[in-house]
């Protein structure tokens, strides 16, 4: 037998292989894992918020991350925004990644404009957050042939409801009663 019918053999084997075997599924998972959100304090503008993103695949390319926004319905008040993400590379199997947005938690950040809201005053506020995982592509065949494993991705969002309250003139905690 020569080389050139040993490699037709061989090329005709794995064209066999490929179009039986089915395509490969990297089974990427996505959780968010949320912290305490809340106001640190009666009548203080400083808020403790944050989420950890957790994505897991069995491929070895990975990226997770998410985003928040933290806002009250208020004339008076602004915004808290963030959002990072992290790319994971690894050798070994399962690839397991851990994003916390922002990058430290607990995160305590100021609501711009609590200053300006009128004593005795109950905000109704919202955590709106995200997370997204996508996994690498890999693309495997011969000449007119191909299979693309991976490139699955991952979306989450929701919101997460709290409350700011600005103490009334005495400076006493009072939930928002005006005494």
């Amino acid at each position: 037998m020569t080389v050139r019918n040993t490699m037709f053999g061989f090329g005709l084997t794995i064209l066999a292989a490929i179009g039986v075997a089915p395509a490969a599924h990297a089974s990427l998972t996505l959780q968010m894992l949320p912290s305490s959100i809340y106001q640190i304090g009666d009548g203080s503008a400083a808020v403790s918020l944050g989420h950890t993103v957790y994505a897991r695949t069995n491929l070895n390319r990975l990226h997770a991350g998410g985003s928040f926004n933290a806002s009250c319905a208020s004339p008076y008040t602004g915004s808290i925004p963030g959002e990072r993400s992290l790319p994971s590379g690894l050798i070994g199997f399962p690839n397991v990644l851990y994003v916390t947005i922002p990058e430290s938690l607990p995160a305590v950040r100021i609501m711009p404009g609590f200053e300006n809201v009128p004593a005795g005053s109950i905000l109704s506020c919202s955590y709106a957050w995200t997370a997204r995982a996508v996994e690498g592509t890999y693309t495997y065949g011969i000449p007119g042939y191909n299979t693309t494993y991976g490139g699955e991705a991952r979306d989450l969002g929701d919101s997460i409801l709290f409350f700011m309250y600005k103490t009334a003139g005495d400076g006493e905690p009072s939930r928002g009663c005006i005494h």
